[in-house]
């Protein structure tokens, strides 16, 4: 699991950024090997994706190929550098409750 953590630079409408996410997410992401899904989460100015891959490995050699790939580059614009926090997790424990499920 891959968490992504980054706010935006001055000035980013939020139509545009969930627009140039979506154009990252669709022309690179989802081809790219290991990817199985992932998430886009917001809250407090930051913003935090979530993606989850077969492996580490597999989310570390994309996120190197991420930032040359021409459909990625919108995206990484608006982004402040500085803001950028990337964490690769492993999942312990897994809770779920079965009613939740149900509504979705």
């Amino acid at each position: 699991i891959e968490q992504y953590e980054f706010g935006t630079i001055d000035g980013i409408d939020e139509e545009a950024l969930l627009k140039a996410i979506n154009k990252a997410q669709s022309r690179f992401f989802t081809k790219q090997e290991g990817f199985l899904y992932a998430e886009i989460l917001k809250g407090d100015n930051k913003w935090i994706k979530v993606t989850y891959w077969n492996s580490p490995e597999e989310a570390k050699q994309a996120q190197k190929a991420f930032l040359d790939h021409s459909s990625c580059i919108p995206f990484i614009q608006m982004v402040s550098p500085s803001s950028i926090r990337t964490l690769y997790l492993e999942r312990i424990l897994r809770y779920k409750s079965q009613s939740f499920f149900e509504r979705r």
